[in-house]
């Protein structure tokens, strides 16, 4: 094997690894979600057990990573891809504990809960899967469109959270919601907008891996 095959192939299998893990922290993403959904504290226990492999892949590739950029000394193209992924698995492992804290959040809550709340978080929830999903995609092909479409997504998460902010606003206004229950709803809501502000996050390091330019700075 030549010293270039031999660094495709490290590369290959750094890149699988960070798949396999956005792939885990997607399914708690989602499994978060249904237990807020049906108070499923069971569930949530669950999710929240499951975060410390997210955490275990993020120090693998770190490690992986670093030893590609000793041992091959990758240039260009391939050097921005790795020190990419070693950027974005901070936000997969950030998406990871988000997870977790929805689930924690879920443990707090009462069955009977005011129905009004569910529909707008579950809109945001949907499009920060999407957006994840979307990220995920765009990094196994570095793809630079798919990683702009997640980018352009973020100001609807942004727009349901307001949304949400002024319907609770008037639920509380007309004691039609009860006030702890408000803020662990509030709460959940902000988590899946930061999961919706690292998948922009993601989708701007995999436009780095193609350009060498981070948010319009060119850093190499």
């Amino acid at each position: 094997m030549t010293l270039r095959q031999s660094l495709l192939h490290s590369i290959e299998a750094l890149k699988k690894e960070v798949a396999q893990m956005a792939d885990l922290a997607l399914a708690n993403l989602s499994q978060g979600l249904q237990a807020f959904k049906a108070t499923d504290k069971i569930l949530a226990e669950q999710v929240m057990k499951k975060d410390e492999e997210v955490d275990r892949y993020e120090e693998e590739i770190a490690k992986n990573a670093l030893k590609i950029i000793w041992k091959e000394q990758p240039l260009a193209g391939d050097l921005r891809l790795v020190t990419g992924i070693l950027k974005l698995i901070t936000d997969l492992e950030r998406i990871g504990d988000h997870a977790s804290d929805i689930a924690e959040m879920t443990m707090h809550l009462e069955d009977t809960r005011n129905p009004r709340m569910l529909p707008i978080t579950s809109k945001m929830a949907e499009i920060v899967e999407q957006m994840v999903l979307g990220s995920i995609q765009a990094l196994v092909k570095v793809d630079v469109v798919k990683a702009k479409e997640v980018i352009q997504r973020d100001d609807e998460v942004d727009h349901l959270f307001q949304q949400l902010i002024l319907k609770m606003t008037n639920e509380l206004k007309n004691e039609k919601l009860d006030p702890n229950e408000a803020i662990y709803v509030l709460m959940v809501a902000k988590y899946f907008e930061r999961v919706g502000d690292h998948a922009v996050n993601i989708a701007e390091w995999i436009i780095f891996m193609d350009t060498g330019a981070h948010k319009n700075t060119l850093l190499f």
